[in-house]
């Protein structure tokens, strides 16, 4: 299974357009930008021959000025000040589909899985793919459930490993979850979770 070797969880593709990154804010009182970049390699986010303010959007200019821990401080034109680099706070950037190039016919990208139907592994569907989050360690499929589940609720955030998603097949349209073993981790979790809490009560 490869999840493609150019980018890591993109946050959607619309229209034949991959989000790449996003603003996150003003730095400075100069213009300075704040940027957070989703490509597999951070730098990479500068060396796109266009960036555009949305899907389809205008065309932008970044020019890296350092590292941050969030991301980058990057300079963009047209931005002169803080007010100007504040209101794109938020403001997704994105490249043309075919700005990447597959290397393998199997290869594809996570935002790829949005909308597929999740099967356990007998092939019962058990939801679908709402959304690829990553929160910092591993990218995350977020499922809506076709049944809530105990104490668990109508969503699960399944880490995208090999061991959970053992299978992901975009011609059928599925993505095969080993539920089960998610299920009873999710339950072994939540059990400690709640001896530690019981362990700490005053007697």
């Amino acid at each position: 299974m490869a999840s493609g070797a150019h980018e890591r969880a993109q946050r959607g593709v619309e229209d034949g357009w991959i989000c790449v990154g996003v603003l996150s804010g003003a730095h400075g009182v100069r213009g300075d930008v704040r940027l957070k970049s989703f490509t597999e390699d951070p730098e990479a986010i500068f060396a796109y021959p266009a960036l555009h303010k949305g899907a389809g959007g205008a065309q932008v200019s970044l020019k890296r000025l350092r590292a941050d821990k969030e991301g980058f401080i990057a300079r963009m034109d047209g931005v002169k000040n803080r007010e100007d680099a504040q209101a794109l706070k938020s403001t997704k950037l994105y490249v043309p589909r075919d700005a990447f190039a597959l290397e393998e016919e199997d290869e594809f990208y996570l935002a790829d899985l949005i909308g597929l139907n999740a099967c356990d592994e007998a092939g019962a569907t058990v939801g679908f793919v709402r959304a690829v989050e990553n929160f910092g360690s591993d990218d995350l499929l977020e499922l809506v459930l076709e049944k809530p589940l105990p104490g668990l609720g109508r969503f699960a955030f399944i880490p995208f490993r090999k061991v959970y998603v053992p299978d992901v097949n975009l011609k059928a349209g599925t993505v095969t979850i080993a539920f089960d073993a998610w299920v009873e981790t999710q339950v072994s979790e939540r059990d400690g979770d709640e001896a530690v809490g019981k362990s700490g009560e005053k007697s």
